[in-house]
């Protein structure tokens, strides 16, 4: 075959394939790359970034199906008036000499109540801190996405199937906040091991 007619063939399924990709909405365009790291719907608030900077540490990108991949964080979205955060105090803490307590957010979709906890306790002016940058990020929006590990079942609350997590990072259109884990590639040392976002 020669070079010219292997070029046209070439720029042809380049094209077809750019086509192909221009037709798939914003939704599928993600679940394309990263089909596993978004649980539900992202009311176009993720970007292929988001989902990347979560296969860097996950030692295996496999669908949600709970204790099988505990160590991967997962992103689910929801509607802002059905979640909250908050500063769940632990009282004054002898050792460290100040009152303590845990982040804490619930929100609730289809399948019941996810409720995100802070890897750890952290002081509680630090929650508060945490909590005003959820209030500045969340004013006037809509929806909010919500990254974390799964943590496992722990039966019901308030009527609704309680899912726990392990709190990573939240994003609204006004930008990523982050808890102990990254918002963008950027931050990460080493990529090497990141499913890096095409082009």
């Amino acid at each position: 075959m020669s070079e010219i007619v292997k070029l046209a063939v070439f720029g042809l399924f380049i094209s077809s394939v750019s086509f192909a990709n221009m037709g798939l909405t914003h939704l599928e365009r993600l679940k394309s790359r990263y089909p596993y790291g978004l649980i539900g719907e992202d009311y176009g608030l993720l970007n292929e970034e988001d989902l990347a900077v979560n296969t860097c540490s996950a030692s295996k990108l496999t669908p949600f199906s709970g204790d099988e991949n505990m160590a991967y964080s997962y992103w689910q979205c929801f509607p802002l008036k059905d979640a909250k955060m908050e500063c769940d105090s632990l009282g004054y803490d002898t050792a460290v000499k100040k009152e303590t307590g845990y982040l804490v957010i619930d929100a609730l979709n289809e399948k019941g109540l996810q409720s995100y906890l802070a890897r750890d306790a952290m002081d509680i002016r630090d929650c508060k801190k945490y909590l005003q940058y959820w209030r500045q990020k969340t004013r006037g929006e809509r929806y909010v996405c919500i990254s974390g590990s799964y943590g496992g079942f722990s039966g019901f609350r308030n009527g609704h199937k309680e899912t726990n997590w392990v709190f990573d990072k939240f994003r609204t259109r006004k930008g990523c906040e982050s808890h102990r884990s990254e918002c963008t590639l950027k931050e990460i040392v080493d990529t090497k091991h990141c499913l890096l976002p095409r082009g």
